[in-house]
């Protein structure tokens, strides 16, 4: 019996048109019929790879648990490089909370700058089932602000960030390449009461500016320990 005899009507039609979403069918016989089908992580490009490789080694340091499925990709043809899936075990068969990845090309072809882009979708039913939410809660200001300059500032603010949240405080970060002045404009306009300024002169000195939006008054705050003392000078 061929592959093709194997797979669901589905899938038939999806062969020619997009053939990566056979791959992910859940249909178990389709499933089974891939088994053999070659591995998308054989054929990525250099920058793919070297793309692929930081969101793992940023995953690994957050301490974060994922799992490589070969067989993951997304409906929509615009998608490129890495994409994902956030599943819960609590919502039995259907467990993807969110899906999403990088769409470097969708932004100009809709009329937009050429500028890389990730983002996702989240089942809002499925993310309230699972949180138990109500619907006043999705949003609230950020408690702080992180305006954080150059590409080695914004790789250690996301990692404080994330830290932030497992300890109660909301945080948010811009990871554009805007002046600090336009980020201190986004800060304002997210109504938070204190941002945390990090660039180059920052990060020789081992600190970062803490600013409080209302009194316009600037402390200095030592990187160790950083998000336990934000939670100490924001609550």
């Amino acid at each position: 019996m061929s592959v093709s005899d194997q797979l669901c009507s589905d899938c038939i039609r999806r062969r020619d048109r997009n053939p990566l979403r056979v791959l992910d069918c859940k249909v178990p016989t389709c499933r089974e019929a891939m088994t053999e089908a070659p591995s998308i992580l054989e054929y990525l490009c250099s920058e793919c790879r070297r793309d692929f490789e930081v969101v793992k080694n940023s995953l690994k340091k957050l301490k974060i648990p994922y799992v490589v499925d070969k067989r993951l990709v997304r409906g929509l043809d615009y998608y490129s490089r890495t994409t994902f899936e956030i599943q819960t075990r609590s919502l039995g068969a259907q467990n993807a909370v969110a899906g999403g990845g990088r769409y470097d090309g969708l932004v100009k072809e809709l009329g937009g700058p050429e500028i890389p882009a990730t983002g996702f979708a989240i089942g809002v039913d499925r993310l309230a089932e699972v949180s138990g939410l109500e619907a006043s809660e999705f949003y609230q200001k950020p408690d702080v602000f992180v305006a954080a300059l150059g590409e080695k500032s914004c790789s250690l603010a996301f990692e404080w960030i994330c830290d932030l949240g497992l300890k109660g405080i909301r945080a948010e970060m811009d990871f554009s390449d805007k002046s600090l002045k336009a980020k201190m404009k986004r800060a304002d306009r997210l109504g938070a009461p204190y941002v945390l300024i990090v660039g180059e002169n920052e990060l020789e000195q081992g600190s970062a500016i803490l600013r409080n939006m209302q009194t316009k008054e600037q402390v200095s705050i030592p990187f160790d320990d950083i998000a336990k003392k934000l939670k100490e000078a924001v609550r």
